[in-house]
């Protein structure tokens, strides 16, 4: 009975997550190397369209025409038509962010350490009662 619960107890004590990380960087360093993500931003501005009046005498008609912008200007007599319009715009902005794939941090708790000597100590208990029991066997034939 004793076999089994001590055959259960190394079983059952296997390696832990840090252990197969490392082994795993071992193999392939670059999976712990940075990714970048790259977010596309948009802004959409509408367009402004605005009309006002002016009244004065004679006639004329002034258009402006800029990038984004189209200005009239009509004056009949005393009247002054104003047309503007601003177009809509644009903007995409791309952001590059930069994560990391996994982030390995080493800590070693009073746990982990208590763990660990634990395993050793169960691992000389059994030594140390194997060669009790073969010295016993030996010694009572001599």
């Amino acid at each position: 009975m004793k076999w089994y619960l001590l055959l259960s107890v190394l079983l059952l004590s296997g390696c832990s997550a840090e252990y197969h990380l490392k082994k795993a960087v071992k193999k392939d360093p670059s999976i712990l190397k940075r990714d970048t993500v790259i977010v596309h931003d948009t802004t959409v501005l509408p367009s402004v369209v605005l009309r006002d009046t002016v009244r004065l005498k004679e006639i004329d008609t002034l258009v402006l025409t800029k990038e984004k912008l189209n200005l009239k200007i009509v004056r009949v007599k005393d009247t002054f038509q104003i047309d503007a319009e601003c177009k809509g715009d644009t903007i995409i902005k791309t952001i590059s962010i930069p994560i990391e794939s996994i982030s390995y941090v080493e800590k070693d708790k009073w746990y982990h350490k208590m763990y660990r000597y634990t395993f050793f100590a169960l691992v000389f208990i059994t030594i140390a009662s194997i060669l009790k029991r073969i010295l016993d066997r030996y010694v009572d034939k001599l």
